[in-house]
């Protein structure tokens, strides 16, 4: 960038930030996610609420935008052997994640979405 802006006699500031911020969800979307998953898929999931960690993720960037909460949705399955983690030669997925997931998402986006009464 030095060449560029001294060969037409410009300046500029460079301001880069290594990674991604911390993710932080949004307290009262997730209280909605909470019931959509309640409503949507009741008894057929069990709802985990992770701890905080040190994992890092990108979907930070979204959040300084806009209010969210950032979702796992789980797709192993102990009784059909359904175990390896990702990035492990035997990993796959219960077929069953991908209703789920999708029966969520749609009813998420269609609560979020709805005027406020």
């Amino acid at each position: 960038m030095k060449g560029i802006t001294d060969g037409y006699g410009a300046t500029y500031t460079f301001n880069y930030v290594h990674g991604y911020r911390a993710l932080h969800n949004d307290p009262g979307t997730t209280d909605i996610l909470r019931e959509v998953v309640r409503d949507t898929l009741g008894s057929q999931v069990t709802l985990h609420e992770g701890k905080p960690n040190m994992g890092g993720e990108d979907f930070s960037a979204y959040l300084t935008k806009a209010p969210g909460t950032f979702v796992l949705i789980g797709a192993g399955n102990a009784e059909e052997g359904i175990i390896a983690p990702h990035h492990h030669p035997r990993f796959t997925i219960d077929e069953r994640a991908l209703d789920h997931g999708m029966q969520l998402f749609v009813a998420a986006a269609r609560r979020l979405t709805r005027p406020p009464a």
